[in-house]
């Protein structure tokens, strides 16, 4: 009994002091370190109580109505507290917990209030994995195209890989986030985005090319036509040349003709 009173005396003595400020002393918002997706952490919000018979009201936006208890610690001294389980998402990342304290004062008559927050650091695998190509739309053999590949990741996404889809299945074509060549013949392209918490395969873009032939035919034309061009003009460049070297020749035989006549 002599004990439990002292208690009472100082937790009054306590409060009287805690109070002389305008504002009592924050709440503490504990968050366990290194956070990831799909884990369960228990967070949990606490307040110093000086007067247990009259402890704060802990309040905070990650749940409504929580249920406030009041511990005894070690000391003696006591601490008012609510928590929650939750699993984590990459919605988590960067959610901003809030948790206010209000202590009654002059009987319960009046309210004090503070306040802490805290921001939540979430790690998770690549989400919203996606491709765009430029120029959009359909494009011509022989012309440049760029692919691009976009995630969201935490930490940031370390490897971008390129496939191409073909009848035997996908074939990787290239590494990074950006993925530049000609085009010879269309086609179905992907890309993986991986950091250390995972992958994720991005929906696939297909490649299209104008005209009625195919690409492939529209390159070997175009290489045969490139040939049979030079050919021309290395025949038409001998023809001239053997043409300039036999006349002299044509000139002398006429010109022994005409003395002939002469003679």
């Amino acid at each position: 009994m002599a004990d439990q009173s002292v208690r009472m005396v100082t937790a009054i003595v306590l409060q009287s002091v805690f109070f002389l400020s305008d504002s009592p002393p924050k709440p503490s918002i504990e968050i366990p370190g290194d956070l990831k997706e799909k884990e369960s952490v228990s967070i949990s919000c606490s307040a110093s109580t000086p007067c247990p018979h009259s402890p704060p009201q802990l309040t905070w936006n990650l749940q409504p109505d929580s249920h406030n208890m009041t511990e005894e610690n070690t000391d003696g001294t006591f601490t008012t507290k609510i928590q929650k389980s939750i699993t984590l998402s990459h919605e988590h990342d960067g959610f901003i917990i809030t948790c206010s304290a209000r202590y009654p004062v002059n009987e319960g008559k009046g309210v004090k209030t503070s306040e802490e927050t805290k921001t939540l650091s979430v790690s998770y695998a690549p989400k919203n994995t996606s491709v765009s190509i430029r120029p959009s739309g359909l494009v011509s053999a022989g012309s440049w195209v760029i692919l691009t590949c976009s995630s969201r990741a935490k930490p940031p996404v370390s490897r971008f890989t390129w496939f191409k889809t073909y009848r035997d299945g996908p074939i990787k074509v290239s590494e990074g986030a950006f993925y530049s060549f000609i085009v010879t013949d269309g086609g179905v392209y992907y890309c993986v985005a991986t950091n250390q918490l995972g992958n994720q395969t991005s929906s696939e873009i297909h490649l299209s090319i104008t005209g009625d032939l195919l690409v492939g035919d529209h390159f070997i034309v175009k290489v045969l036509g490139i040939i049979l061009l030079v050919t021309t003009l290395v025949i038409f460049e001998c023809w001239l040349k053997s043409r300039r070297s036999t006349k002299p020749q044509e000139d002398e035989v006429e010109i022994d003709y005409v003395n002939m006549v002469v003679e």
